[in-house]
């Protein structure tokens, strides 16, 4: 009979560690388990299917981003929100920002397979069906109630465009602000944003939002790209081509069954890559946006289950 193998002292202390560390382990998981979790509120959802619904009745996959989760995070922009998002990659050829979706982002679509809405107006150009989700976004991120990203082709609803998702924009009415609002944000690159905001709820019960939002950016000085090392004439270096300045205009206001919205945006983006043989390292390369809407709306209800609404834009 082989002999028994004895456990020596040292062991035993380990035994008694483990032990002390797995007790520990199991007593702090009903305090961990808070019983609140099972009963928080369900978020709803509008643009999965064009009415108000419980997340978890929707015919989608849906996740919503919030104001507060812009603000715990640090968003920035749109693209920034998207890049955090399950199922979605998001590129960046300092000109403009591209989001991918489950693997799928080709060049030269410009995030035309994306359907953008604020309040339900379509924010998509009507020449490439573009989804500027960059700087170039038409909206400040502090104007955001609430982002909701529907997952899967949305076309029977929408149109072209929603084939790889929906993404619905909701700001924040004059009620949430109720006063002023002023920020400002200074960054390295020599950065600087500034917002200003009033909002207020009128004595007529109408509501209404002013904002005005200007930004910055010298980025990088020197950028290094080695497709245009020639030597004698370049050595592939672009020199304070990173520039990137937005300012943007909105305006809300709801008087009983009627909402109107307006929107506008510029933007100036230095190009450093010499895209579409632009000469590379030339100053004044730039691509500018710019873009306006007006959206008047009105919807009335007729019963619980039933309403009837148009827009004009």
């Amino acid at each position: 009979m082989a002999p028994r193998p004895s456990i020596q002292p040292r062991s035993w202390f380990v035994l008694l560690l483990a032990g002390g560390f797995a007790h520990a382990q199991e007593s702090a998981v009903p305090e961990l388990a808070d019983e609140t979790i099972l009963f928080q509120e369900i978020p709803s959802v509008y643009g999965a299917s064009k009415h108000e619904q419980k997340t978890n009745e929707a015919p989608s996959s849906v996740t919503i981003i919030t104001a507060a989760d812009i603000q715990h995070y640090g968003y920035r922009t749109l693209n920034d929100v998207l890049r955090s998002v399950r199922g979605f990659y998001t590129t960046y050829d300092r000109n403009y920002s591209y989001a991918g979706v489950r693997g799928f982002g080709r060049p030269g679509d410009y995030n035309s397979r994306l359907l953008l809405l604020v309040d339900g107006h379509r924010i998509n150009d009507n020449i490439y069906s573009s989804a500027n989700v960059g700087t170039e976004f038409v909206l400040d991120l502090d104007l955001i109630e609430r982002i909701e990203i529907i997952r899967g082709p949305g076309s029977s609803l929408y149109g072209t465009g929603a084939f790889f998702g929906v993404i619905n924009v909701i700001t924040r009415r004059g009620r949430d602000v109720n006063g002023a609002e002023v920020s400002a944000a200074a960054g390295s690159q020599d950065t600087y944003k500034g917002r200003v905001t009033y909002g207020k709820t009128l004595s007529n019960g109408g509501d209404v939002l002013l904002s005005a939002t200007g930004y910055h950016s010298n980025g990088q000085k020197e950028l290094f790209y080695p497709e245009f090392v020639n030597p004698g004439v370049s050595n592939g270096i672009a020199h304070n081509l990173d520039q990137d300045h937005y300012s943007s205009l909105f305006a809300s206001t709801s008087i009983g069954e009627f909402t109107f919205q307006a929107g506008a945006v510029w933007r100036r983006k230095d190009i450093p890559t010499a895209s579409f043989n632009s000469v590379f390292d030339a100053t004044g390369t730039n691509t500018t946006d710019d873009r306006q809407y007006l959206d008047l709306s009105w919807r009335h209800a007729i019963s619980e289950q039933t309403d009837v609404s148009a827009r004009i834009y």
